[in-house]
């Protein structure tokens, strides 16, 4: 079972500090980045993925660290587990000694770095972001969803800037006497 989790943000250098951690010998990561096993919530519709896939029990998920050697700490970095509602305590529940290391950037950039992927990935399709941000609302409604999307709840961005409620889900069940 993994020592710490990134649970960062995308687009806030959560791949680069995988990369740096995954080259420290006496760390094994997952060679998976993002196999979102905690974020049970999100896997109803997930976006399309890399070969491997998202392990669906804990022993396909732990098969990812078959690899690593004693004594090295593991880990393991996926975006989602920031903005899930249930991964905090799942992953409190199977590891209650993890370290959680979360990476934010300041909101304005997060977003607008957020909208130019989500154009990428064909979940966006307003390309101006203040009129996607202006159509929250009505995408809450079900309203104004681009019709090839994916994933239509990562179009209400101000739920991916609530890093106070976000950060109090881990310190709930890792800290809860704090």
């Amino acid at each position: 079972m993994p020592d710490f989790f990134v649970v960062g943000h995308p687009k806030s250098g959560t791949t680069a500090l995988y990369e740096m951690l995954k080259a420290h010998p006496q760390i094994y990561m997952c060679p998976e980045k993002e196999p979102w096993f905690f974020a049970s919530e999100l896997r109803f519709r997930p976006p399309p993925r890399k070969p491997v896939g998202i392990p669906h029990t804990l022993e396909e998920y732990l098969s990812l660290f078959k690899d690593s050697t004693a004594g090295q700490r593991l880990g393991e970095a996926s975006t989602p587990y920031l903005w899930s509602h249930s991964a905090a305590a799942a992953i409190a529940e199977l590891q209650p000694t993890a370290k959680i290391v979360a990476v934010l950037r300041e909101p304005v950039s997060f977003l607008r770095s957020l909208h130019l992927q989500f154009l990428e990935a064909y979940i966006e399709t307003e390309t101006d972001l203040g009129r996607a941000l202006a159509l929250e609302q009505d995408r809450r409604e079900g309203r104004q969803i681009p019709r090839d999307t994916y994933w239509p709840q990562m179009l209400l961005y101000s739920e991916h800037v609530r890093y106070v409620d976000q950060l109090c889900r881990y310190r709930a069940v890792f800290a809860p006497e704090q």
